[in-house]
């Protein structure tokens, strides 16, 4: 079809401007600009270099992915049209030129050929001007992927594309999930240009600063300090790596996959009641202590040769992708109850493949019930899926006479064995009630929980304001200070206080 020759103008300065670009725009071969605005162009002017610009792309589309692709369209045209011609690119042709990246994609496959020029990078001059190494670690993105995910601490990190102070706003707020507001940034614009500005501020400032343009570029120094490190993944890694070392923690190096199973147990548990109390400072604290038994646990498998870190998160991932193909895939999902029934689905696959569901026990339909969780989350859980398929109380009635129905099989009972064995079928039984009310059985009875807590202590301050112990009280004065304190929690509940609410 057509040849796209591609050549870069150097980062600004005529002095940038290779002298090979510049005897391909003379060569009469027809010349675009991707953009007029560098400052080279009044010189291509005087040395009589006639081209078109495609500035007007960008005020033809929305967006900038648009305009790009308005571009390439319009660039594979000319050159099916015109068989050879010179596109201009600011800088180099591989830096930060998505119009080259979309060219090069599909070139090949509509019959073009591409052809690379020189060109020298505004990134080299940065480097040079900020005495940066590359060799030490350089992240190198477009103002609008500033995003914690693409962010690493710990190498140098150059922000390019920040056309205006709109987008200096987006790599502010970008940059402050991961950098606190005072940590020192550098913005550099126009670089070996007579007017080169050089402007090192804290990053809070980011968008308040008056020059910025499309020569503007960020710069961001790496983490060496607290407390930025502190955010980061790989940093927790190391600190819990530390502790179990020869020379880190004697609890922490004792532990094992099986000593840890109280404490991930209790961290879960305190996670959903800061959830309940909606805590969110405590919520944060607990989730803390939450993932470090994930990354104990994961340090553990790394020093056992098992698995680390890293195998976690990538199994969790792909898991993640796998089961969500209404997502990540083809597949739809018009409601949860459809997303459910796609996950069950996938998993009954992903247990095939692994050679699973073999053994008898494992086609029950209760199979799909972990016995791992919680006792009574358990329950309800076995209850749920037997009632799928009917096997259920057709009513609350039928549940409710099962509890008394199991309440007096407990009485009879006379051996511990029994006694343990009847008091499990009544807890059932109240669970299945629950179920039936449509009532969570955990959130009743940490409602029950509560209000045992509030009650006790009332009882607590009527011994503390006569100075006695429990002591010294009998049992039915003890029911007595019960009963006064169940009268004033609910009258609490009933008549809170006006002075208790959030807004004061």
């Amino acid at each position: 079809m057509g040849v796209i020759e591609i050549v870069g103008l150097g980062p600004g300065s005529v002095a940038g401007l290779p002298y090979g670009t510049l005897q391909r725009m003379q060569s009469g071969h027809p010349v675009y600009l991707r953009t007029a605005r560098h400052p080279v162009v009044s010189f291509l002017d005087q040395q009589g270099v006639v081209y078109e610009a495609l500035d007007r792309f960008y005020e033809q589309s929305e967006t900038f992915a648009k305009v790009y692709e308005s571009m390439a369209e319009y660039l594979f045209a000319q050159a099916t049209e015109k068989s050879h011609l010179i596109y201009a690119v600011p800088g180099h042709p591989a830096i930060a030129e998505r119009t080259v990246g979309l060219l090069a994609k599909s070139a090949e496959s509509l019959g073009h050929t591409l052809l690379y020029g020189s060109g020298h990078s505004f990134l080299d001059d940065v480097l040079l001007r900020l005495g940066i190494d590359p060799i030490e670690g350089l992240l190198f993105i477009d103002a609008s992927d500033v995003t914690p995910s693409r962010l690493n601490p710990r190498m140098h990190t150059v922000i390019v594309q920040m056309y205006n102070q709109e987008k200096a706003a987006d790599v502010k707020i970008g940059l402050s999930e991961v950098y606190t507001d005072e940590y020192l940034v550098t913005v550099v614009r126009a670089v070996g240009l007579e007017d080169e500005r050089v402007l090192q501020i804290p990053l809070y400032e980011l968008d308040r600063v008056s020059f910025i343009d499309h020569l503007t570029t960020v710069y961001v120094p790496p983490v060496t300090e607290q407390p930025e490190r502190l955010g980061e993944w790989s940093v927790l890694l190391e600190i819990v790596e530390k502790l179990r070392s020869p020379e880190g923690c004697p609890w922490d190096i004792e532990q094992t996959h099986a000593s840890l199973v109280p404490y991930v147990l209790e961290e879960a548990y305190e996670v959903v009641d800061a959830i309940h109390r909606e805590d969110m400072e405590d919520l944060v604290g607990e989730l803390g202590d939450l993932l470090l038994q994930v990354t104990l646990h994961s340090q553990i498998g790394s020093e056992e040769g098992y698995f680390n870190a890293r195998d976690v998160v990538r199994t969790l991932s792909e898991k993640l992708i796998r089961r969500h193909p209404h997502v990540f895939g083809e597949s739809t999902a018009a409601d949860v109850k459809a997303v459910m029934a796609n996950w069950e689905r996938i998993k009954q696959e992903e247990k095939a493949r692994a050679g699973e569901g073999e053994k008898e026990e494992d086609l029950s339909i209760l199979a799909r019930v972990k016995r791992t969780q919680p006792p009574l989350r358990e329950s309800v859980k076995l209850q749920q899926k037997a009632a799928e398929v009917g096997f259920d109380w057709p009513d609350v009635q039928g549940a409710l006479d099962k509890v008394h129905e199991e309440l007096n099989e407990l009485r009879q009972t006379e051996s511990p064995a029994e006694q343990e064995n009847e008091l499990g079928d009544l807890l059932f039984s109240v669970v299945n009630v629950a179920r039936h009310l449509g009532i969570d059985p955990e959130k009743a009875l940490q409602s029950a929980n509560a209000k045992f807590r509030d009650r006790f202590y009332g009882v607590e301050q009527q011994l503390q304001a006569r100075k006695w112990s429990f002591s010294d009280a009998t049992l039915d004065i003890l029911e007595e200070f019960w009963q006064n304190a169940k009268e004033k929690v609910s009258l609490r509940q009933e008549f809170p206080h006006p002075f208790t609410n959030s807004d004061h």
